[in-house]
């Protein structure tokens, strides 16, 4: 779904009386990391691209789905697929483990993928592409409006994380998945764009996002999941 379509439909949803009888202001951002601190993640398993998207795509589809169980499943199946490279670091306190992904609230998707690095000293990530088809298609068939931003700048990102946060304040549940190169440095995990100049920490501020940077533009008022898939590693 384009951002104009995304939008438009947030707009219409938003209309509806349900909405009135959820309690106002965001619930806080659990972020979920495909792979632990200090560790590379895969970009290509059996099913083409990266395990921890191979694992969404199979959680995400089953029912019931409770945070509970989604976390348990997505833990499980993410070392699975990427045959015990991948450890999921998660929230290990849930603030409403009972809370349904799969029921009919409105329910949000902001699908970030870099795949083309050619721009970069980084080299570009086929399984990421691959990615980009197969999760955005995932997410909508499990119920969740989604909007798809592939190879982007910048401030094209966070033009759209702006655009998502809007919306995800008349939603109640939403999440953020990430994908490409990552790295986390001084403690601080970041996104890199496609056009990250070179192995140099100097280009983090202009050339990559913080992923709690990234968290704050889910502001659904039940459920915020940020799924980021990226390496952990610090190659500064």
């Amino acid at each position: 779904m384009n951002r104009r379509a995304f939008i438009a439909a947030l707009a219409a949803s938003s209309a509806q009386p349900a909405f009135a009888q959820v309690a106002p202001g965001p619930a806080a951002p659990l972020i979920y990391y495909a792979g632990q601190a200090g560790r590379l993640t895969s970009d290509r398993s059996s099913q083409g691209g990266n395990p921890f998207a191979s694992a969404l795509c199979e959680v995400i589809a089953r029912r019931p789905l409770t945070l509970e169980t989604f976390t348990r499943r997505m833990a499980e199946a993410n070392q699975i697929h990427s045959r015990g490279w991948q450890m999921m670091d998660y929230p290990r306190v849930l603030s409403d483990p009972k809370r349904r992904l799969d029921k009919g609230e409105a329910r949000l998707a902001l699908v970030l993928i870099n795949a083309d690095y050619s721009k970069s000293d980084a080299y570009s990530l086929p399984g990421a592409a691959h990615d980009a088809k197969r999760v955005p298609e995932a997410l909508i068939a499990a119920g969740y409006q989604t909007m798809l931003v592939l190879d982007a700048n910048a401030n094209e990102v966070r033009a759209a994380l702006a655009e998502f946060a809007l919306a995800s304040e008349t939603a109640d549940n939403s999440i953020i998945y990430i994908g490409g190169h990552g790295a986390q440095h001084q403690r601080s995990v970041y996104w890199m764009m496609g056009d990250f100049p070179a192995q140099d920490a100097k280009w983090l501020p202009t050339h990559a996002i913080p992923v709690s940077e990234i968290s704050r533009s889910g502001r659904a008022r039940a459920l915020n999941l940020v799924l980021y898939a990226s390496c952990r590693d610090d190659p500064f």
